[in-house]
């Protein structure tokens, strides 16, 4: 078989490492694989699917969505109304919800877990999700009015993210500077167990559990007692994993193997109906070897999305010729990137980039070489590469700083050293995606330092609108000017490959913020 079976289970035993001696017995525990960590569990200072996956276990949100990323149904609210004027918002909440202390969920939880997130001082990369905020009442226990200075049409879509999770007040002051990284209370289907970083994460059942989003057969309590999420950043090692027993669910499996790994007896795939999650390199006009629009417009052109989707994904994913995903809500596909290396070595000739015996350009006595962050996964690393060949041959030396991946995140989130960035973005909606390129958002998520107020009222008008048609149009307009101004290389639109191992069943895969099992309601032992 081809690569050898898999690798052939990948020096099998000592592929992952030993589950914790506390955990509830491997016949009750569910394992799931994954190739990063977080750097914290705070829902509104982490921006990571690797963040967002947990949270959606430990935590609920006001409303929940379906797999479709727009059908919006009943969670903490039961029920909602919206006024005429799209202002005023009216939640009801149900009266037998409880945080995982048994301490029970009020109004004024839902109250101070999204005024925190907007609060300046939680600086937050999500804080936008909520619109302008007139205010956030607690009417009695179970009602929140949610007023808005305008529209926000989108703001429903936002509170069924990991961003809107309602926190315990009590449990974020007791813990201070240590809130989701050494506990976190919150109402969800598991509870905060254990973290060692970079290694694993486990939640264990919460037992009052029984108000599941309707999308779940079994409301709750959870299937399994506890899930164990395991990080294995080697491709070989978490092939090994599901092969041997040692996993018995992931998302994050190589490219290369899908094909292969779908023939295997001793596993399922499943996918969702909708899921974005698109690759890009972040530029920067800020910097001074990404100033020139020239310069990106090359560097665009220099890359064969095509041929990256065929060798480095092998055929996995879709090339993607624009940052949103066709069949997004609000998707323009009306400028697309291209591939034609005569026009950028033209554009650098052009911008007064002059090639030198070596095969790279100069100007002024300094080489063109500008600097790209990202994570230092197998994966990166090998696309990086192609993308740095696909450079080299209009003559620019792109320079590779690859460092581990929660770091990674961390400092694209908050350095200006680098002039570029590899990133990939979950989104559910055209709207949400865009919002990194309003002004209000640098650091992050606009970490491009893109401010430009066309953009930023483009975007208001968007984000505003109670007109569908016209809502459209104002996003394809900032569509039109982040490809015009080159603001970013588009490389793929991924698809997401739930795997499970028959010792599984019920393993209901979502695709909201590509987490894949969101409540994992349903999951359980089958043997």
């Amino acid at each position: 078989m081809a690569r050898a079976y898999l690798i052939a289970a990948a020096l099998l035993a000592g592929a992952v490492p030993a589950a914790a001696a506390n955990l509830p017995a491997k016949e009750r525990t569910a394992t799931i694989l994954v190739r990063n960590d977080s750097v914290g569990f705070d829902p509104h200072k982490s921006t990571g699917r690797g963040a967002a996956e947990i949270l959606f276990m430990m935590a609920d949100t006001l409303v929940s969505v379906e797999d479709d990323q727009k059908t919006l149904r009943p969670l903490l609210a039961k029920s909602w109304s919206v006024s005429d004027d799209g202002l005023t918002y009216t939640f009801n909440l149900r009266d037998d919800v409880k945080f995982c202390d048994g301490k029970p969920l009020t109004a004024g939880d839902v109250v101070y877990s999204l005024k925190r997130l907007i609060a300046p001082e939680t600086r937050s990369p999500a804080a936008w999700r909520l619109g302008k905020v007139a205010d956030i009442t607690a009417k009695d226990d179970t009602t929140v009015i949610y007023m808005l200075k305008e529209p926000h049409n989108e703001l429903l879509l936002h509170l069924a993210q990991s961003f809107g999770s309602i926190i315990d007040r009590a449990n974020v002051g007791k813990l201070g500077a240590d809130f989701g990284v050494k506990g976190l209370n919150g109402t969800g289907p598991f509870c905060w167990g254990e973290w060692r970083p970079r290694d694993q994460f486990v939640v264990t059942r919460h037992d009052a559990y029984k108000w599941g989003p309707a999308i779940y057969d079994n409301k709750g309590p959870a299937k399994v007692e506890a899930i164990v999420w395991r990080v294995v950043p080697e491709e070989s090692a978490i092939l090994a994993a599901m092969q041997t027993g040692a996993g018995d669910i992931s998302y994050v499996l190589p490219e290369w193997s899908i094909d292969q790994l779908s023939k295997l007896p001793m596993l399922t795939k499943a996918e969702p109906r909708i899921s974005n999650y698109s690759a890009y390199l972040g530029l920067r006009p800020n910097r001074k070897m990404t100033s020139d629009l020239r310069v990106r417009q090359a560097m665009n052109l220099a890359v064969d999305r095509e041929a990256l989707a065929k060798s480095m994904w092998f055929g996995q994913a879709r090339p993607a010729k624009t940052l949103v995903s066709p069949g997004t809500i609000d998707y323009s596909g009306a400028t697309e990137a291209s591939y034609d290396p005569a026009k950028a070595k033209a554009l650098l000739d052009e911008a007064g980039w002059k090639l030198g015996n070596d095969g790279f350009r100069y100007k002024d006595g300094e080489r063109l070489s500008p600097s790209i962050l990202a994570a230092g996964t197998a994966g990166w690393r090998s696309r990086l590469e192609a993308i740095q060949g696909y450079m080299k041959q209009v003559g620019i030396d792109l320079k590779l700083l690859l460092v581990e991946p929660a770091a990674a995140m961390a400092q694209i989130n908050t350095s200006p050293d680098f002039d570029g960035y590899a990133l990939f973005s979950p989104y559910a909606t055209a709207g949400e995606v865009l919002m990194m390129f309003h002004s209000a958002n640098v650091p992050a998520p606009n970490r491009f330092n893109w401010k430009d107020k066309t953009t930023d009222d483009l975007l208001a008008a968007g984000q505003t609108s109670l007109d569908a048609a016209k809502k459209a149009e104002a996003y394809a307009a900032v569509q039109k000017i982040v490809a015009d101004q080159a603001l970013l290389i588009p490389l793929v639109h991924e698809r997401l490959f739930l795997f499970s191992t028959k010792r599984v069943k019920g393993v209901d895969v979502h695709g909201i913020y590509n987490s894949a099992v969101y409540k994992g309601l349903d999951i359980e032992i089958a043997k």
